[in-house]
């Protein structure tokens, strides 16, 4: 075992830089393989910690209007659809729960506040839809107890009691004026970060109770799980007398985190498309790591020859020959595994800052799914290199004795070709999935719709100045649809009326078709309209009783649109100078781009217009597609640099392959610019061949793979130039490198051997 030591490290000496770019190549690509495997288990993961998640459901409300505009997906279901799943016709084969979703609510925890809570108000029937793991009391108590009881995740009784050992304790929950107070009856494990929403405070689902936090108990979401079946097996029709063109549906819980964005809805939505794309550049990036170990292993295997027959002439057996070469490999695919693991595990704060992306607990928790990728990546990596050795192996003494050594002429032209052509394809891939994540578009059809941003508006605003932005921007920018300016934003209307319980909101006329409201009773306000006349909501009809006098008509509430709590609205026309935010509603479409002319049309003397989303749930998709996009550019940079490391082995042999062939030319009086050309010539006229078959695969995999998208970039002609100087560059400059180092071979013994 010594002299087998021994013999394998002088080896290793005099190749140092294979072995070096051997374990470099391995461990960069393990560790982008590993971070792409723990980001898709992520991805494919969510809500399936649930028991039987297949069975799980939420209900869907389709708008099939042919004059409705926007988003036709809801949440909020009707009670009498909700009662229809809950009557004789479904109850021995579903259960079902409504979910009402009440934001900015405020909890009371030993004269501690706790501002802007959500809290989820459900039925007992919760507790046998999603999967709960108690910690603290019992389930039973939310099943069985009074109404005035809730159930609360460990990390929201930690926050408000210092330990998860809460049951029994008390909980203030209000908004404006009235306190709801519910009993703990059970505290449960935190589920999850890949769950579609985050579900940290039950409290049962009591009308009175949702009232007196401001909320409206006839809308709200509906969960359930069917016992029988699966939910794609039940169809629900609204009538047909119903007063609406509605459709229901069961959307199974699995689909929820890829499927559309839903009015009404908290969820956190994913890309499929994106994430199966990253998984294929991932998987290319891994093959060109796996041709490259194998080509390295082919260049160190011929200064083994002398070793080999050392070994038969002292009667080792080729089993054990094969033995020892398998042990080699994996040594080094082991080691080179575990530095990819220590380089994501050093890296995991940057990859949670960038990614969102937890991999200590994704790691330490073994999934079998990963323990089952990379064992057989380990497998297949260590197993490999040990095929090449077949030749050697089998070989006799006097053959490996012999100057003339065995060679893999035919092989090293396939991973030539086979390693310079995946260069350029991934490295185009790279850029052209890096520009469609980019690109920041929804993939399904009927997932793009629109959405509000909002900024400060310029100075000396009018109401006619608005007039004139609208009728501007319609005509000469067709993804803005509509702009309006309002004295606050509608999702966080805090000024409120002296002396009164009523919240003031100015606007301008053109602000209830900017939102869609429907007026319940009399007229909106018209551009003329004074400060003498006003328009109120629901919620303020029912405060302000009789006194109506300069009410001239009640509109829709507006805070359920954002599932907050309804407050009182005295609505009217702004003045100029109250003007302090300016909502503009723009098509999903190129939104980045739309944003950014936004920015600059409103710019002025240096200081920058920020424009912001208002809704924070698709700033979330915002981000995620971000986070897509720098996974991407991660990507690119590994392709990039595991090309470099591809060619730099491809010089490596090839330098060493023609070594008689550049000591002639030394000889003779070649110098290193003659040297250099050698080398590149052979590599360039390599990769000719390479692009010659692999551009055209690239061109049509990609265009190909554009055409799944809605919105989609162009494969511009750009692509594939970039790649290519890149290659060339690279090759220019190995090669050069290479013919200087040659200037301190020797050349005599070169010719000798």
């Amino acid at each position: 075992m010594g002299l087998h030591t021994k013999l394998f490290t002088r080896i290793m000496s005099r190749n140092r830089e294979v072995y070096l770019l051997k374990i470099i190549t391995l461990s960069i690509a393990f560790a982008s393989s590993i971070l792409i495997i723990l980001f898709s288990l992520n991805e494919f993961g969510f809500d399936r910690f649930h028991k039987s998640a297949g069975n799980v459901f939420r209900v869907l409300q389709k708008n099939t209007d042919e004059k409705y505009s926007g988003n036709r997906l809801s949440v909020k279901i009707p009670p009498r659809v909700f009662s229809r799943l809950k009557g004789n016709s479904h109850n021995d084969s579903l259960i079902v729960s409504r979910v009402k979703i009440m934001n900015k609510v405020n909890a009371l925890v030993n004269n501690k506040s706790f501002y802007d809570q959500k809290v989820h108000a459900a039925d007992p029937e919760i507790t046998n839809i999603f999967s709960f793991e108690t910690l603290d009391g019992n389930m039973n108590d939310f099943i069985t107890s009074d109404r005035a009881v809730a159930m609360i995740s460990s990390r929201v009784a930690q926050s408000y009691f210092g330990k998860h050992h809460a049951v029994g304790k008390k909980i203030k929950l209000y908004t404006f004026k009235d306190t709801v107070v519910v009993r703990i009856a059970a505290v449960y494990k935190d589920f999850p970060i890949n769950s579609h929403e985050d579900f940290d405070v039950f409290i049962a689902f009591n009308d009175d109770a949702i009232k007196n936090l401001n909320f409206d108990p006839k809308e709200s979401g509906v969960y359930g799980r069917t016992i029988r079946g699966k939910p794609e097996d039940y169809t629900i029709a609204d009538g047909p007398n119903s007063p609406t063109k509605m459709m229901y549906s069961l959307q199974p819980l699995l689909e929820l985190y890829f499927g559309s964005r839903v009015l009404g809805e908290e969820a956190r939505h994913g890309d499929k498309y994106s994430v199966i794309i990253l998984i294929c550049i991932a998987g290319l990036i891994l093959f060109l790591s796996f041709s490259t170990f194998i080509n390295l292993t082919t260049i160190t295997l011929p200064y083994r020859s002398k070793e080999l027959a050392i070994k038969k002439l002292s009667g080792t057996s080729q089993v054990n020959l094969l033995y020892g070469f398998y042990k080699e490999s994996f040594a080094f695919v082991g080691i080179s595994l575990l530095i990819g693991l220590l380089m994501i595990v050093a890296a995991s704060d940057l990859i949670a800052s960038t990614l969102n992306l937890q991999v200590l607990p994704l790691i330490f928790a073994f999934d079998v799914r990963l323990v089952l990728i990379v064992s057989i990546l380990l497998f297949n990596f260590t197993v490999s290199p040990v095929f090449m050795t077949m030749r050697f192996v089998k070989a006799t003494p006097n053959r490996l004795l012999s100057t003339d050594t065995i060679t893999f002429p035919r092989l090293k032209r396939m991973i030539t070709f086979f390693q310079l052509g995946i260069s350029i394809f991934l490295i185009i891939a790279s850029i052209v999935v890096k520009r469609q994540i980019n690109y920041s578009l929804v993939k399904e059809p009927g997932q793009n719709h629109d959405q509000i941003v909002y900024l400060n508006p310029p100075s000396g605003l009018t109401n006619e100045g608005i007039m004139g932005l609208r009728n501007g921007w319609k005509k000469y920018n067709p993804n803005i649809l509509d702009v309006m300016a309002v004295s606050q934003l509608p999702d966080r209307i805090v000024s409120g009326e002296i002396g009164s319980d009523f919240y003031l909101l100015q606007v301008d006329p053109g602000f209830k078709d900017f939102f869609n409201l429907r007026m319940k009773e009399g007229y909106w306000l018209g551009p003329n309209s004074g400060d003498s006349v006003m328009v109120i909501n629901k919620a303020g009809k029912e405060l302000i009783g009789e006194n109506q006098a300069n009410v001239i008509g009640v509109v829709d509430d507006l805070s359920g649109l954002f599932n907050q709590p309804e407050k009182p609205l005295k609505i009217s026309v702004a003045q100029n100078a109250n003007y302090n935010w300016l909502c503009v509603r723009v098509l999903e479409v190129d939104i980045r781009r739309t944003v950014n002319r936004l920015s600059e049309q409103f710019s002025s003397e240096g200081k920058i217009s920020h424009v912001k989303y208002l809704n924070s749930h698709f700033k979330q998709w915002i981000d995620y597609q971000d986070r897509l996009n720098k996974l991407s550019e991660i990507l690119a940079i590994v392709s990039g640099l595991l090309s470099c490391f591809a060619i730099y082995g491809l010089s490596v042999s090839l330098v060493r392959d023609k070594l008689k062939e550049i000591a002639i030319h030394k000889l003779l009086g070649a110098r290193t610019i003659h040297v250099t050309y050698l080398l590149v010539r052979e590599l360039v006229i390599q990769m000719i061949f390479a692009l010659a078959v692999f551009g055209p695969i690239a061109y049509i995999l990609l265009n190909e793979l554009l055409r799944t998208f809605v919105f989609s970039t162009k494969f511009m002609w750009l692509d594939p130039v970039y790649p290519i100087a890149y290659c060339v560059f690279v090759i220019v400059i190995i090669s050069g490198f290479q013919a200087m180092s040659l200037n301190r071979a020797n050349f005599a013994s070169a010719l000798k051997s």
